[in-house]
């Protein structure tokens, strides 16, 4: 942050003579001047008196947020719609030729590519929205999603499929900045609310997006007297979903379009002079300030310093201004509302953000992405694999209702229970609670194996589903963790200007590790299971071991996230 410097000159009224009211223009009143110098050198809130009133959390700006929420929405939908159709959409194409066992190998292909055209672009649109602003590329993302839907739908060959779903991940890629605007709509106050929603929104696209896909697939065999009529869902039977899903997208964007607002603030250089020119700029850089004026002022300096306001106002705001004018005279350019000029904020360089105050942040989320990544996978595979190949025997039927019933606590939750937790025991905390979470799920799929083979009942036992409820709570409860670590982030970078780029390198590293988990954790259970590599828990006590390093990287996280105060 820019050092600043300015002299706020206090003039006491008194009654003056009738000439000088007269060539002033002012009420008949006398000037006792006396100066006050403030100067801020990094932290404005070091000012803050202690008269002032303890802040209150701030009202969350429900329009913009819903704004945001909505775009962010598109991201779960478009990624998870394709998953209960995608085997068989695979083998339409002709790739496999007929063998039913590389079907997994090119629908594994689909599903990760869409994250790594998320994860190549990603950074692109953080740095773009740093110097474009935020509004348009929000806007463009959704709308990509769904030009990509409508292609992915109608495409007849796997190359297709491929180049289709990759477009849909490169605009996917903006999902960074959604997060950048929503911490420049919230402030320390009331970020752990913002955030909260931001699981939530995974969680709520994630069961739309499969319940779209396994409803509406093959509309001709399911309405063969309604929509199997239609001869382009009879040529496409995939079609439906996506354009549903791809409509939604269009909707949302529809909707955003007329009520998102830019955050992104844009300051023009000041003006530059000499050392001898500013000592003397006085007559038109004076901004008379109103007894409105000075008590917003004292609100600003309440609620602490945030980027965009006026430096340190705090240092004068115990001073009545019923019984004195304020001019401020600039001595250089003070930080300002973005109306008056200001400082310019220059875009960062990626080496400028290789600090550990914007590492650490990054690789713990990363490490948590991956772990809760690859168990998302691990869990569906473990439950419907036969017990005697080291699974649990549940079919489609009880898992579908068990991820039902655990999609609606993971919707309640994230908004009811994440900003109570986070505020009660603070985010540190709450970041570790959730790093710790999957030992006990990991833990669980083992003792649920064990629990499978040596009960008659195989999982029909009340344990079993004791353990099994333990372990959805768990999962729901680490989900908290991404909303802190979102936090951490936030506090760690550099500047607002920053604040772009920062969330794009997360935004690259979090759908790095969604691309490469999936495939490392299901190789990795095939490898356990089929070999018998420390009977069959290998995969589980490696991603064990990727947790108690989750953890180490959460101690070396502040206990404190001081920044967003600021």
């Amino acid at each position: 942050m820019a050092s600043t410097a300015s002299i706020i000159t206090i003039r006491q009224r008194r009654p003056l003579s009738q000439a000088q009211a007269d060539e002033e223009g002012e009420p008949f009143v006398a000037q006792r001047q006396s100066t006050i110098s403030c100067h801020n050198a990094v932290h404005p809130t070091e000012y803050h008196s202690s008269r002032l009133p303890k802040p209150e959390r701030t009202p969350i700006p429900k329009l913009q947020v819903s704004m945001v929420l909505l775009i962010q929405l598109s991201e779960p939908i478009a990624a998870t719609v394709i998953y209960p159709f995608v085997n068989q959409f695979v083998a339409s194409t002709g790739i496999t030729h007929g063998d039913e066992k590389k079907t997994g190998y090119y629908a594994g292909m689909i599903e990760s590519v869409f994250f790594l055209a998320e994860c190549v672009t990603v950074l692109m649109w953080g740095m773009a929205s740093d110097r474009f602003g935020r509004r348009p590329v929000l806007l463009i993302g959704p709308l990509g999603l769904f030009f990509g839907a409508i292609g992915f739908g109608l495409s007849t060959s796997f190359w297709q499929l491929v180049m289709y779903r990759s477009i849909q991940g490169a605009f996917n890629g903006n999902i960074g900045v959604s997060k950048t605007v929503l911490a420049e709509l919230a402030d320390a106050s009331n970020l752990a609310d913002v955030f909260s929603f931001n699981p939530m929104m995974w969680c709520l696209g994630g069961t739309i997006g499969p319940f779209l896909g396994g409803t509406l697939s093959e509309p001709a065999k399911q309405w063969p007297n309604t929509l199997g009529k239609i001869l382009l869902l009879q040529e496409h039977p995939f079609f439906l979903p996506l354009a549903v899903s791809g409509s939604l997208s269009l909707l949302f964007v529809t909707i955003a379009f007329f009520g998102l607002k830019e955050t992104r603030s844009f300051q023009v250089p000041a003006p530059q002079l000499s050392h001898s020119e500013s000592q003397d700029w006085k007559p038109l850089s004076k901004k008379r300030l109103s007894s409105r004026s000075i008590d917003g002022l004292a609100q600003s300096a309440a609620s602490g310093y945030q980027y965009g306001s006026i430096a340190s106002p705090s240092a004068c705001s115990f001073i009545s201004s019923s019984s004195y004018e304020f001019v401020v005279e600039p001595t250089f350019s003070i930080l300002g509302t973005g109306d008056e000029d200001n400082i310019p904020q220059q875009s960062p360089t990626l080496r400028s953000l290789m600090t550990p105050q914007v590492l650490f942040p990054i690789l713990s989320y990363s490490l948590l992405a991956t772990i809760e990544t690859s168990i998302s996978v691990l869990i569906p595979i473990t439950y419907t694999t036969s017990i005697a190949s080291g699974g649990l025997g549940i079919t489609s039927f009880q898992l579908g209702s068990i991820l039902g019933t655990w999609g609606i606590l993971n919707i309640l939750f994230p908004t009811f229970g994440i900003p109570r937790l986070i505020r009660y025991f603070g985010p540190w905390k709450v970041q570790l609670m959730g790093m710790m979470c999957p030992l006990v799920i990991l833990s669980s799929l083992i003792t649920l194996n064990i629990l499978a083979k040596r009960s008659v009942g195989g999982n029909d036992d009340m344990i079993f589903w004791v353990v099994v409820a333990i372990q959805f709570g768990s999962y729901t409860l680490m989900n908290m963790g991404f909303a802190t670590a979102q936090m951490f982030v936030i506090n760690g970078a550099p500047s607002q200007a920053a604040l772009g780029t920062t969330n794009g390198l997360l935004q690259t590293a979090k759908t790095l590790s969604k691309t490469i988990a999936p495939v490392f954790a299901m190789s990795l259970f095939s490898i356990s299971k089929e070999y018998n590599v420390m009977d069959g828990y290998l995969v589980y006590f490696f991603f064990i071991g990727v947790t108690v390093f989750g953890i180490m990287t959460v101690s070396k996280l502040p206990k404190e996230l001081l920044n967003l105060t600021k």
